[in-house]
């Protein structure tokens, strides 16, 4: 005979398995996102995996990590410190600094200096960047030398400005860091540096390029990672970070090395596809949106790099590739 005690059991244990079902359910349907704001912008990483509450906050600590890094408006920051010191002073700095330093190198090199991250006086001067003293002169000898392990000394008055790289770097520690914590599945975006890797329930991540000519978010182009292979995604544009100055003159927050001045383009927007490193993606795309279409073109196709320029007239939106973003399929 079955008892009240039974019956009350098995609708216990009924009931305990349709909230495991149900959530069951939730979870292969749903995401889970963290996010918060850093470096004067938004953060956000997805996951179709929980992300559990010390992973938050491991991340939080790389981001603060490398805003201590990188950061021109913390006074008190790795580099705000160095740009203070005078030429010819011998540092010891962080191995998180001395990377992002020999990449930002060898793509200053790469593109013949048309990228260039001593330039921050220039930046302060222009208003796109802080002002911490009064000497805002220019040196065009824009040199440093960085010795293993983890040396660097100053061959410029000029101050560094790490915001076409440190973003992109930041992305790739969180992408490194979920790995490692078998958080295979993932979506990060600092600022519009973005990393996909794995997939959002079986299916391929999916982000929108912006169309630079919308006042609204609106996506001119869309790249899914297909195969659920790692892709870093970095997006240059002077459509929103511009100013226009009493005399009604318009000047853009990227600098050319060569003229020492807003740069002055057709195209609207680059977006570059690494299949490796978000800090490259970073670099490269500030790199191409200096250079302009020619260069850009002809740049990635000598360097086997997935770029896409958009270009907005009269007529409307253009768009055009170099032959790695086909090879890729975006």
């Amino acid at each position: 005979m079955i008892t009240r005690f039974t019956i009350s059991k098995i609708i216990a244990l009924v009931v305990g398995l349709l909230c495991l079902l149900i959530a069951f359910n939730y979870n292969t349907k749903n995401s889970f996102s963290i996010n918060g704001t850093a470096y004067g912008t938004s953060w956000s990483v997805t996951s179709s995996e929980f992300i559990a509450d010390h992973h938050h906050k491991n991340i939080i600590k790389i981001i603060n990590n490398i805003d201590m890094v990188a950061s021109n408006y913390k006074s008190d920051s790795e580099v705000s410190v160095i740009n203070d010191n005078a030429v010819t002073t011998e540092f010891v700095i962080s191995e998180h600094l001395y990377k992002i330093l020999t990449i930002a190198k060898e793509v200053h090199n790469q593109s013949d200096g048309l990228y260039d991250i001593t330039l921050g006086k220039l930046s302060s001067k222009m208003g796109f960047s802080p002002d911490f003293n009064d000497d805002l002169s220019h040196t065009s000898n824009n040199k440093f030398l960085l010795q293993n392990p983890n040396k660097l000394t100053k061959n410029t008055k000029d101050w560094f400005d790490l915001s076409s790289i440190a973003k992109g770097y930041s992305v790739q520690l969180i992408h490194e860091y979920l790995l490692e914590n078998n958080l295979n599945d993932h979506l990060i975006d600092i600022g519009g540096e973005v990393i996909i890797n794995g997939s959002i329930h079986g299916e391929s991540w999916k982000v929108g390029i912006q169309d630079p000519s919308s006042f609204i978010d609106k996506p001119i182009y869309v790249i899914n990672n297909l195969d659920n292979k790692f892709l870093s995604i970095a997006t240059s544009g002077e459509y929103r970070n511009f100013k226009i100055l009493d005399d009604g003159k318009k000047i853009t927050h990227t600098i050319n090395p060569e003229t020492l001045s807003s740069i002055s383009s057709k195209v609207s927007s680059v977006t570059v596809v690494h299949e490796s490193s978000a800090t490259y993606a970073d670099a490269y795309a500030t790199a191409f949106n200096v250079m302009g279409e020619t260069k850009a073109i002809n740049f990635a196709n000598e360097n086997d790099i997935a770029v896409m320029l958009t270009f907005t007239n009269e007529e409307g939106t253009n768009l055009k590739f170099s032959k790695k973003w086909y090879d890729l399929k975006l």
